[in-house]
Order: structure tokens, then sequence, then C-alpha cells
């Protein structure tokens, strides 16, 4: 999923969506005019950047406003981490750039000059009203009592906030260990707010959004490029160095077309092999010696698939499958074999191990959601915010956050109780799944507290867009069915119970009891058996009598008549 505004454009050249099935053998691109759909050749595309690629094919159509999904060298070669980049945006996690690269596919160019129709236009228009009163009104008053960039609306306000006190001494430098409290001082909020400021050249938005969530970044000497969220941090923090470093590697990265999170993970596991000599100089022939070189180079590596590189391609899991000799142990920031948010926090919170441990998408703003990620300090606060929360599904979330603690009974990680942390959770992931099947922002949905969107507006919303006739219900009946298919498929490449585990050292204090008998009462709440597979039963419920039946072909599930 991306923001940007090609999908918008898709909807004005009169397609939902598109499905492309098989290979090209020869590298292409496919351009959509309205009605006409032509497959080109891309030849003299090869090897080219996303960015590069992208106004390669804009001057050869004459028209700057098409809209342009491209992969860089990492989707040619079919890097697991590649990204399809667009404009301002881009699809990252999962390796979905791979999966054009490997169909031979290297951009889609779309340009739409037809109108789109509405079922209820004025009461549409009048709903967006409302949600822009509403975005302008939570500018205005931006949430007391958390971190600046979940104070407001949005993907994280990265690009506008220069206090990176949070995400520096929270979050794990390097290969995803050590944390550095104390790292963000007078002197370094100072430098990396003179950088930001002089790299960054204006904040941007999508697609008729009034947020800003992006800023285009313009390093001295290189093209500019778009970044969001917490992008602006991962290669600094992985390469041990500062912001102006990340923004500048961040280019190539974008040009490349990998995905942000991973890649600079993939870096930092490789020179902590290479110190803990399980990587060798042989392994790195002409490696610079300089730290930030190295990074570069090992980019350039990866990308063409060349030497080490090769290996680190496929990611830390697979690559320390295959260098062995205790790489494993190295690999350890990894959730289903991919690389995760180099978080390391204290003590267990139940809420965010089920989100972690059960999230499937690989998706960073999966793992957070409508509810507080931790409670307020009084109870004073909570009543206040609690106030105007319209957005929970039911009154006794209000209860569960009321009754939070910071500290005694009634806080992590015996609280919220096991029964209510389901709750939540399924919550959470429930609003993230229907962003992705409506194509809505996660942050305007389901990241951010007290979203414009929210369960009691969007069947609403869908109704008067589509004609659809929706409600509450039916729209909760959906979301399960998706989730419930995206578990089918993980289940069917042969995601089990044991996979369903954060990092060992993403928490200090770890609780294995406890973390059993949320996975266990997790499973029962969502219909699922002791490994998490849907049962019959509850695929039945669902109308996914086709999935029960091929899992019982398979022997996934067993025939309990």
């Amino acid at each position: 999923m991306m923001g940007g505004f090609f999908a918008p454009e898709l909807k004005y050249a009169g397609y939902d969506k598109l499905i492309i099935r098989g290979k090209s053998p020869d590298l292409v691109y496919l351009w959509i005019h309205d009605d006409k759909v032509e497959i080109r050749d891309a030849a003299h595309l090869k090897g080219k950047g996303s960015l590069e690629s992208a106004e390669m094919i804009r001057t050869e159509l004459d028209d700057p406003k098409v809209q342009i999904a491209s992969i860089g060298l990492a989707g040619e070669n079919r890097v697991w981490f590649a990204s399809i980049e667009q404009g301002r945006s881009s699809a990252s996690r999962g390796g979905i750039g791979a999966v054009m690269g490997d169909k031979g596919l290297k951009a889609i160019a779309v340009r739409g000059t037809n109108d789109v129709n509405v079922a209820r236009p004025a009461e549409l228009i009048e709903m967006c009203n409302e949600v822009m009163r509403y975005i302008k009104h939570r500018e205005e008053n931006p949430i007391p009592g958390v971190m600046p960039i979940l104070a407001g609306l949005g993907s994280p306000q990265e690009m506008a906030i220069h206090d990176e006190k949070w995400h520096t001494e929270n979050f794990a430098w390097g290969n995803s260990r050590t944390r550095r409290k104390g790292f963000w001082t007078e002197e370094v909020e100072e430098e990396w707010t003179d950088t930001m400021r002089s790299m960054r050249t204006r904040l941007v938005s999508c697609h008729n959004c009034p947020m800003k969530c992006g800023a285009t970044i313009s390093v001295p000497g290189l093209p500019t490029y778009m970044m969001k969220c917490f992008s602006k941090l991962t290669y600094t923090m992985a390469a041990m160095s500062n912001l102006e470093f990340g923004l500048r590697i961040a280019q190539s990265a974008t040009e490349y077309g990998v995905d942000a999170f991973t890649a600079p993970q993939v870096m930092a596991f490789a020179l902590e092999l290479y110190e803990a000599g399980i990587l060798t100089d042989d392994d790195f022939p002409g490696m610079p010696s300089d730290n930030e070189e190295r990074f570069f180079w090992l980019l350039d590596r990866i990308v063409r698939r060349e030497g080490i590189g090769d290996l680190l391609a496929n990611g830390t899991h697979w690559a320390a499958e295959q260098i062995g000799n205790g790489a494993q142990e190295y690999a350890h920031n990894n959730i289903k074999k991919h690389e995760q948010l180099p978080l390391k926090l204290g003590m267990l919170n139940p809420i965010y191990f089920l989100m972690y441990a059960t999230g499937e998408k690989i998706n960073i703003t999966q793992i957070e959601g409508n509810y507080p990620q931790a409670p307020f300090a009084t109870r004073e606060e909570r009543e206040e915010f609690c106030k105007d929360w319209v957005q929970v599904p039911d009154e006794k979330f209000k209860e569960y956050f009321l009754n939070w603690e910071l500290r005694g009974e009634y806080s992590i990680p015996h609280y919220p109780g096991i029964e209510a942390t389901c709750e939540i959770v399924n919550w959470q992931e429930q609003m993230h799944y229907i962003d992705d099947a409506t194509g809505m922002c996660a942050g305007l949905s389901s990241f951010p507290l007290k979203p414009p969107y929210h369960i009691h507006n969007l069947p609403t919303f869908i109704s008067n867009a589509t004609g659809m006739e929706l409600d509450e219900e039916g729209l909760t009946q959906i979301a399960k069915r998706i989730r419930n298919l995206v578990r089918a498929f993980n289940i069917r490449r042969g995601m089990r119970k044991k996979d369903e585990k954060p990092p060992a050292d993403h928490w200090k204090r770890r609780f294995p009891d406890l973390e059993e008998e949320l996975l266990t009462e997790y499973y029962r709440f969502k219909g699922w058996n002791e490994q998490g597979i849907p049962t019959s039963e509850s695929l039945h419920e669902l109308s996914l009598d086709f999935v029960a039946d091929d899992f019982l072909e398979r022997g996934i599930l067993q025939d309990e008549g």
C-alpha cells in the first residue's frame, strides 16, 4: 500500500485495481491512458533508478501529469526487500518490488482524464467537510501527554518535528543492539535541526490531503527525493552516524528502490558479522575503511547482487542461514523472518506483544493503532482523554484505559487483562485491515489516536461513495474475512505458532507463561486452533468454506466428521 498520487490517477483512468499476471521475457513498462492500455519496451530503462526511470517515461510520453510506480536496480535483481517507488510514496515492506522485477515489469505509468462518479455526492461531500473541520481542530489542539509525533494526525510527523530524543534514545542503534541513553544533547539537536532545515525543501502531502506528512529532500549534488516517517533515522542509526549521512544515503536507496527499514539493518548485520570474524576480508574485497563509505559500498553490492551482496539481498534471516558459523544469532531482530523496528523496551506490554507476534503484513505502522501505547500519568488526564473519544467501538474500551496505571496492580504486564487485551488488539487490527481494503490512509484512520475516520463513520462513507448499503456489522464482517484470507495464505506457506514471537530482546523483562496464555486466548478469540490456523467452523461462519476445503485437502486441518 502506498500514498501519493498514483491510486487517484488510476481511478480517474477508470480502474479500481490492477492485476498483473504472467511474466515478460524482456523488460517492459505498462502505459495506461484511460481505456488505452499498452505494454511498451523498457530496455532503455534497464539499470536506471526508480525516480530516474519515472522522469524518463514522463519525457517519453510528453506529459508531466503522468503518475508512475517504478522499481530500481533492487527490483530488477529481485532483492527480497526491494520497493516500488512512486514519487511521494512507496510500497516497501515484504519485497513487492522484487515481484515486479520477476515479472520483467519496470514501471506502470497511468494518466486518467475521466470523472469519478459517486452514489450520493451531496452526502459524501458533507461528510468530507466534517472530516476537514475535525482535522483543523486537531491541528490546533494536539493531544497532550504523548510524544510529539503522535500528538497529531497523519503519518508520524518526522519531517516537521526536530525533537528526536525519544527515537534516538529508545530505539537501538547499529544492528538493533545499542541503546544510547543521553545521546540527545543540545548540541546534537542543534546540528540535526540545521541539517534538516537545510535539506528539507518543503513539506508535501498526498492527493487532496491537508496533511503534510512527507518532505522533499535535496542533498547538495544529488537529485531531490521524497521522505516520510521513521526512514529519516533508519540509516543514521544503523551506521551509528548523523542525520546528514542518513539523508544522503537515503537518496541512493530510494533510487535503487529498497525498503528503508530492512536495508539499513541488513548492512549493519553484515558489518557486525565482519567485526565478529564470521565474515572476513575475503568476503568484502575492496570495501572502504570508512564506516559511512562501507554502507554505500554494501548498498551497491546488495542491489547488484554482487559478491556478499548476493546473500545479503535475501535479508538477515536467509543470509544467516546460508552463511552459518553462528551467523543466526546476529539475525536477532526478526519476526516471521523479516526485520522489524529496532525498538528495545523494558517491560513486556501485552497489547503490543500480540500486535507484534500475530501481525502478518510486516507493515511497521500496523503494529500500532488507536489505543494509547502507554497509560497517562493521572486518572484526571485519562478522564480528559476519554471525554471526546468517540472512535472506540464500545464504551468498555474507555474503562480499560481509565483503569490503566503506570505501576501497581493495574499496570503492565498483567494489565490490561487477557480478555481486554484480545479485544483491544482485535479492534486495532480490524481498523488496519479496513484501511487496506478501502485504500484509506492509515495516518487518518487506523494509526493515530482519535482519527477522523473510524468504525462508526466509515460504513456511511463507503455507502455514500459506492451505493453499497453497509453498516458497522457488515464492515466488521468484511474485515474478518480479509484477515482470515491473509492468514490462510501464510498458513499454506507453513506459518505456525512457533513463528509468532517478537525478537527475544524486544523487551528486557519477558514473561513466557503470560505470553503463551496471551497467544492461546487470542487464537481462541479469533476462531483459530492451537497452531493459529482458522478452524473449519470459523471459516464457514465467514463463508470461506473453500479455504477450509483447501486446508483439509492439504492436511493442514483434519476432517472432524
